[in-house]
């Protein structure tokens, strides 16, 4: 039998632990913990591209907890479930409520950005597909100082 060199093994092991490490931390400078995240259960509607409908919208929601002594910034957002990604808050204008885009959430440095309906969250715009409960979808957060910060999240 033939034997496998350390520094091999080494490699293995520790190329099956990034998965899960970088949804955890964003690289060892920002050292960012994901808690809570989950996408909101949305059907496609209309009849999709090239028909001037649009496909529905989702929307994604995660509290970050930053025990850094510097604060980062979320400044983008990606998914395969979408054409489209865009951070927003929802607002108080007169009466109504409204949801707006903004450039960036901040994750303070020794706090805490928690995203929730009705607040702060991530919007899902033209769907690519039904999102279902039970199913994961696959999320990129683009980090002011840290890159990017990819997550999986399940939808409810």
């Amino acid at each position: 039998m033939p034997r496998t060199p350390w520094g091999l093994l080494v490699l293995l092991v520790g190329g099956a632990a990034l998965p899960w490490s970088a949804a955890w931390a964003a690289d060892a400078a920002t050292p960012l913990r994901v808690e809570d995240a989950w996408a909101r259960r949305a059907p496609m509607t209309g009849h999709g591209a090239g028909h001037g409908a649009s496909r529905g919208t989702g929307a994604a929601y995660v509290t970050i907890q930053n025990p850094s002594a510097e604060p980062e910034h979320i400044v983008a957002a990606a998914s395969d479930a979408a054409d489209s990604v865009e951070l927003h808050e929802t607002i108080r204008d007169g009466e109504v409520m409204r949801m707006r885009p903004v450039p960036r959430f901040e994750i303070p440095a020794g706090g805490r950005l928690e995203m929730r309906p009705g607040g702060k969250h991530i919007m899902l715009i033209n769907l690519r597909r039904d999102l279902k409960p039970g199913e994961r979808i696959a999320i990129t957060l683009t980090l002011g100082r840290g890159g990017p910060l990819p997550l999986e999240v399940p939808v409810r």
